[in-house]
């Protein structure tokens, strides 16, 4: 199993997935939305300077937006240039919107914002812990930070078949409940929430993954491994995977 993601290499992969990956992220989609819902309860001041760290092709960018009137500025960022620019594309009509490539693990920004918020980013980031504690450090006396990422027993099914297959864990190393809860500090709160993507078979999961740029445990097994491993993930046929899902809320 990694411990650690080569950041770089992940911003390649999804800068050159950037044109198509609307189309495969369908599960990202539903997150975003459902980040957006959690986002129209927060206490939020009219005008409020929102930060966005990791905001792809604008999913949560476009639905937070449709649900937040009264917000003043956001500004969304991205570590991959063909992602912000999709960003800005999809949104070009919202004045409250600024697009920026940047580095979300250590923003180059001053702040203070009233919002940081974050859909499916921070799992790839190697120090995790280090940037909620800097992105803490840039809000606005009573702002919040609300933050979706990725928990351990994100793709349970296909681990369980690299297992089987004798493959070890080629991703990530995402994080337990506990680990999410000291890297967020005093006051913070993790809530788990699982969202299950559908699919027809193995190929249409790894397709999807290679769709969204995040194709990196098939590149690395050998093919009769692979094979045997999408034999015993199609013995369940139609192929559920399982997002297991953290939202981080702190103040």
């Amino acid at each position: 199993m990694l411990t650690r993601v080569d950041k770089r290499a992940v911003a390649g992969r999804f800068a050159a997935a950037a044109g198509g990956y609307d189309a495969s992220a369908r599960v990202q989609a539903r997150i975003a939305a459902a980040l957006a819902d959690r986002l129209t309860a927060l206490p939020l001041p009219d005008g409020a300077r929102v930060l966005e760290i990791g905001c792809g092709t604008g999913l949560l960018t476009a639905a937070a937006l449709a649900r937040l009137p009264h917000v003043g500025t956001w500004l969304a960022s991205d570590i991959a240039p063909a992602m912000a620019a999709r960003c800005r594309q999809r949104l070009a009509q919202d004045p409250r919107l600024t697009v920026a490539v940047m580095d979300g693990e250590a923003p180059a920004v001053a702040g203070p914002f009233d919002l940081i918020c974050s859909s499916l980013a921070l799992q790839w980031f190697p120090d995790a812990g280090g940037a909620l504690a800097r992105w803490r450090r840039l809000l606005a006396p009573g702002g919040v930070l609300l933050v979706a990422t990725l928990g351990v027993d994100t793709f349970a099914q296909w681990r369980a078949a690299l297992a089987a297959a004798g493959a070890p864990w080629a991703g990530p190393a995402y994080p337990d409940g506990a680990s999410l809860s000291r890297w967020l500090g005093a006051g913070g709160r993790v809530e788990r929430q699982d969202f299950v993507e559908h699919h027809a078979d193995a190929h249409h999961f790894l397709r999807s993954l290679r769709g969204i740029g995040a194709d990196y445990a098939p590149a690395r097994l050998a093919p009769v491994t692979l094979r045997r491993a999408m034999r015993l993930l199609d013995a369940t046929r139609p192929v559920d995977i399982t997002y297991d899902v953290r939202w981080l809320l702190a103040s």
